[in-house]
């Protein structure tokens, strides 16, 4: 086999990459020719685009919004004439409006009050909105306050058993008027438990509201006060009154 037939001879090597090289100069020199046309394309388009008769109509429409009337202007000479000045209000006593009605150009395809219509639609969805946000709010406020009152009305009940449990001791009460009375005992048998929960069905404000009058009757004891007063015209006179809003 000659060296011409030789696929793996030097000479067949060195013409498959002269061949390649001359294909890749090729085709780098196209893509850098369509490049530079594309962007003449677009620099000519551009240029046609700011030659359009669209486009000067609105740079003089922009031109004649942005400059105020000139006095050979027809109906600025009308005004003039009924004693319009310049700066001042229009209208016999100058309080009207000074600067003239703006022009908004319409440049969408919608119709006539679409836009009013959405403002509307988006002003009323935001004050639904506001309404929801404001009642969440007050909603959740609400539940923090009762919380707090529950706590304030437990916390006073609280207050009231342990000072029954002491003074009805100290009077050698052996046994509370009713079960919830004192706080509750360890050593308790099933009869005072069944009571218990018989009692229990009875809300908290109840409960403090029977206690507290308790022991303002037999006492003159008020645990807003803290005191045990010396009779009931003392207790009448020196306590503002039976709640905790009154003190």
């Amino acid at each position: 086999m000659s060296d011409t037939e030789d696929y793996m001879s030097d000479k067949f090597l060195h013409g498959i990459e002269k061949s390649t090289s001359s294909s890749l100069i090729y085709r780098h020199a196209d893509k850098r020719k369509f490049e530079l046309m594309k962007k003449k394309t677009e620099i000519e388009t551009k240029l046609n685009e700011k030659n359009s008769i669209k486009h000067i109509e609105e740079e003089k429409r922009e031109a004649g919004l942005s400059s105020a009337i000139t006095s050979s202007n027809k109906g600025y000479e009308m005004i003039m004439k009924m004693g319009y000045k310049p700066g001042q209000g229009i209208g016999k006593t100058g309080s009207g409006r000074i600067e003239p009605i703006s022009l908004e150009v319409k440049l969408d395809r919608q119709g006539l009050g679409e836009g009013i219509a959405k403002k509307e639609r988006k002003k009323k969805d935001n004050s639904h909105r506001d309404k929801l946000d404001n009642k969440s709010m007050k909603d959740f406020r609400d539940r923090i306050a009762q919380k707090r009152t529950e706590q304030l009305l437990k916390t006073d009940l609280y207050k009231s058993q342990k000072v029954c449990q002491k003074l009805d001791i100290q009077q050698e009460i052996k046994k509370p008027k009713e079960i919830w009375f004192w706080l509750p005992q360890d050593n308790e048998d099933d009869d005072n438990s069944d009571t218990e929960e018989d009692d229990d069905f009875l809300p908290v404000s109840e409960k403090l509201e029977i206690l507290t009058k308790y022991l303002r009757e037999k006492y003159f004891y008020c645990i807003w006060c803290g005191v045990a007063h010396l009779d009931e015209d003392d207790l009448r006179d020196n306590c503002p009154g039976d709640t905790r809003n009154d003190h």
